[in-house]
Parts: structure tokens; C-alpha cells; sequence
């Protein structure tokens, strides 16, 4: 089992859970398993090529995806995951 920490306003998604802990072996298996137990939910993490959008940003233990395997990025039993929307500042 893996911890899904959801923050602001993507709890909304969980029924206002912060956290969720789920089984996945990957990222993507992570959103999948999101998707799953609270349907809709993958829409907000990835585009309909199963991209992850550029509005969401997805850490593992601290390190952000995009500079690991993105979607593909392992896991393993105990990780942390946290899923936040990223802010653009002007």
C-alpha cells in the first residue's frame, strides 16, 4: 500500500479525505486506483491521452515525477504520493 495525500481543493475528489492509501506499482497505477474507488477522478490528474495535465503536480517521497519516470515513476510499499495543483505566479 502506497499513501495518497490529496491537497486544497483536489479533496474534493475523495470526499474531502486527505488521505487515501492505496495498491499500485507505478504512478499511473496510483491514479487508476484514485480513479477506481472515487470515479471522475483520473479526468483531474490526466488529459484524454493519459498525459498528466500540466496544471497538476505529482510527488513521490518528496521528488516531483516529471524529473523521475513520470507516470511510470515505481513504487513501493510505504511511499508517499501527493497530489497538488500547480500554481503559475505572474
Amino acid at each position: 500500500m502506497v499513501v495518497a495525500r490529496l491537497s486544497g481543493q483536489l479533496r474534493k475528489l475523495a470526499n474531502g479525505r486527505e488521505e487515501v492509501n492505496l495498491a499500485a506499482d507505478d504512478i499511473a497505477g496510483c491514479i487508476n486506483s484514485l480513479e477506481q474507488e472515487f470515479p471522475g477522478a483520473k479526468e483531474r490528474f490526466c488529459d484524454e491521452k493519459g498525459e498528466l495535465l500540466d496544471a497538476i503536480n505529482i510527488y513521490i517521497n518528496g521528488d516531483n515525477i516529471r524529473s523521475l519516470q513520470g507516470l511510470s515513476t515505481p513504487l513501493k510499499e510505504g511511499d508517499e504520493v501527493d497530489f497538488m495543483s500547480a500554481f503559475a505566479a505572474g
